[in-house]
């Protein structure tokens, strides 16, 4: 949404009128691009007279959807490592990566509040981009089709949920929100110690948004078939704790959930594998690449 005066879009903004800024220590932000900073449209009254005929009826200024947008985006929680992600900024490494990021775009573009819409999960070794791609199709639900979304890591979800219970509150009061909202991002899917407790807490959340109809997205690093998992330089297998991490990382995602939850993970989402074989993070920082990679 350029200006109407500027001969061309704005520069800073590309002409969709807002910004989306990596602060760290915080999730990711949106605001008005300064071009937009008092609308050119209805001069911040919120309204534009419109000609209907012979008269001129005041309607919503395209900048209201504009803010309502930049806020659904604000309370998505997209971490600041990848505050930036977005589809123009994720690089197709391999055919896995072109593949995966069609299959999240087309997800993005395509989908609907209006109906249930299936979802996608993206597995693959850490590094490869999965989260990049999770948050890439968050940020255009929110900014260009006005969708909330939450986003959160299911690790740090469950250390909310046992920090609510030091405190007196129930585990609901952390899962309320993620209930509601049309789509959710869950990421390190599997990486939990896979505890009864653990997997009930999966089990109610994705069980609760399927019967709703609500869209669930997934990505985790555990493979769906069985796999070696390759000795890494420098680590340590005569201690128990390295064969432990060892044992963990080749087990497969049906193990690391349960078979409830995948049977209902195959009703919820497309499969999608992105995998290119090595770790692309380290490989960026092994080359001095600047920025984060999140996978």
């Amino acid at each position: 949404m350029a200006d109407p005066a500027q001969s061309g879009p704005c520069r800073a903004c590309g002409g969709v009128g807002y910004l989306v800024e990596q602060v760290l220590g915080h999730p990711a932000r949106a605001r008005r691009c300064d071009c937009q900073a008092a609308c050119p449209r209805c001069g911040e009254s919120g309204y534009v007279l419109v000609q209907n005929g012979p008269s001129a009826v005041a309607q919503p200024c395209a900048c209201r959807r504009l803010d309502e947008r930049i806020a659904l985006f604000n309370r998505i929680g997209i971490p600041a490592a990848v505050a930036l992600a977005s589809f123009d900024t994720f690089r197709a490494w391999s055919p896995d990566h072109a593949a995966a990021k069609a299959a999240a775009e087309d997800f993005a573009r395509k989908f609907r509040g209006d109906r249930p819409t299936k979802g996608f999960l993206l597995y693959g070794r850490p590094g490869a981009g999965k989260t990049h791609l999770l948050c890439a199709a968050l940020r255009w639900l929110a900014l260009e089709k006005g969708v909330g979304s939450r986003y959160v890591e299911f690790m740090l979800l469950l250390s909310d949920m046992k920090s609510g219970f030091d405190a007196n509150r129930s585990h609901m009061e952390v899962l309320r929100p993620l209930l509601q909202v049309p789509v959710l991002a869950i990421d390190e899917l599997g990486k939990e110690r896979g505890t009864d407790w653990e997997r009930s807490m999966l089990d109610e959340l994705i069980s609760r948004r399927f019967n709703a109809g609500l869209t669930t997205l997934f990505a985790t690093n555990y493979f769906l078939e069985d796999r070696a998992v390759p000795e890494s330089p420098g680590r340590s297998v005569n201690t128990r704790s390295a064969q432990f991490q060892r044992d963990a990382e080749s087990m497969t995602l049906a193990q690391r959930v349960g078979d409830r939850i995948y049977s209902r993970l195959n009703e919820m989402c497309v499969f999608v594998k992105l995998d290119p074989g090595h770790d692309l993070r380290k490989e960026r920082a092994d080359a001095g690449s600047a920025g984060f990679w999140k996978g």
